[in-house]
């Protein structure tokens, strides 16, 4: 699309509208126009106060930002995060990918810690969460050493309460923290 013929209003139109019913491939190309125009994931963020299927295919859409540029996504983590407190609480556990993908930022370090240790024991999370937050974690221990530990108790208990595959993913960890 010709520069004079994008317009930012008209763009966040289109998202509101065609979200709920989008594909991989419309969010994938959004996300493509978000990072080519620089976009501000702040301003678009009003969209996860839509109704529930354009929130949800927003975070999605997140999740496809940070996969073709991480540092779009990670710049914006900050805001988001404080922002999640406003919304649905379901919605906080998208940053267990957002955090995967991109990193966590510094200043969210703590609530990232607490937050992915309360997905990994909370068995009404889902072992794709719990996964993506044992990585989370398992790359924080990398900064902060004094964690290992506190996962290792939590692995330990969580092994043999999960599917086959979160018990292999776990026992990978629980390697790699023993022996470093």
């Amino acid at each position: 699309m010709p520069e004079s013929a994008f317009s930012y209003d008209d763009f966040c139109g289109e998202l509101e509208f065609s979200l709920p019913k989008s594909t991989e491939e419309q969010r994938q190309t959004w996300a493509a126009t978000i990072i080519e125009r620089d976009l501000d994931l702040k301003d678009l963020s009003r969209l996860l106060f839509s109704e529930k299927k354009t929130a949800t295919r927003f975070l999605w859409m997140l999740s496809g930002i940070g996969m073709k540029s991480q540092s779009k996504l990670f710049e914006a983590l900050p805001f988001l995060l404080e922002l999640s407190g406003k919304l649905d609480p379901a919605y906080q556990t998208a940053f267990a990918n957002y955090w995967l993908i991109a990193g966590v930022p510094p200043e969210n370090e703590a609530q990232a810690i607490d937050l992915s240790f309360q997905w990994l024991m909370n068995p009404g999370i889902t072992v794709t969460i719990k996964s993506r937050a044992l990585f989370v974690l398992f790359k924080l221990t990398k900064k902060h050493p004094e964690l290992k530990n506190e996962l290792v108790l939590c692995l330990e208990d969580q092994l043999d309460k999960h599917s086959k595959d979160f018990r292999k993913r776990a026992l990978k960890v629980l390697n790699e923290l023993r022996t470093s």
